[in-house]
């Protein structure tokens, strides 16, 4: 009888042993990166904050494809100094993106004008970035994209 437990600690202590080496190994393996042609299709964006034209809020709906390139198909910019204006055709460029999500995005407003972010994809779903508030002086606009189904 003696034998028969001694001869079940050691088969229980294998297997404790060898759940012990494979959890960390699993859990050390890293998700597959995330690449701009995953974000290619079509997204819609809202923007909030201060810009030349003071109080700003702007939405837009474009398209991206495999390369990161993509136009505004709809965008309304509202501002407290300029009106309301028609961003609608403007490109939009995921000019960097590294391979957890973190990166750098432009949309173009018109001739010399343009709106960069410092962007970060939700992961693992890649549904959604956010888009941190760019580093020019006097534009503090920020905002959250969101792919359109």
């Amino acid at each position: 009888m003696k034998y028969q437990v001694s001869k079940h600690f050691r088969t229980f202590g294998a297997v404790v042993a060898l759940m012990l080496a494979t959890v960390p190994f699993s859990a050390a393996q890293k998700p597959a990166g995330i690449t701009v042609s995953q974000l290619a299709g079509t997204w819609v964006a809202t923007f909030s904050g201060l810009t030349g034209c003071g109080d700003t809020t702007l939405t837009a709906t474009f398209t991206l494809d495999s390369t990161g390139n993509g136009t505004q198909t709809s965008s309304t910019e509202h501002t407290a100094g300029c009106g309301d204006i028609n961003l609608a055709g403007q490109t939009v460029q995921i000019q960097s993106l590294n391979s957890v999500g973190s990166g750098f995005i432009a949309f173009a407003c018109g001739t010399g004008c343009g709106f960069g972010f410092n962007m970060q994809v939700l992961r693992p779903s890649l549904t959604g970035f956010n888009m941190g508030p760019q580093s020019v002086s006097g534009n503090f606009l920020a905002g959250v994209a969101f792919r359109q189904k």
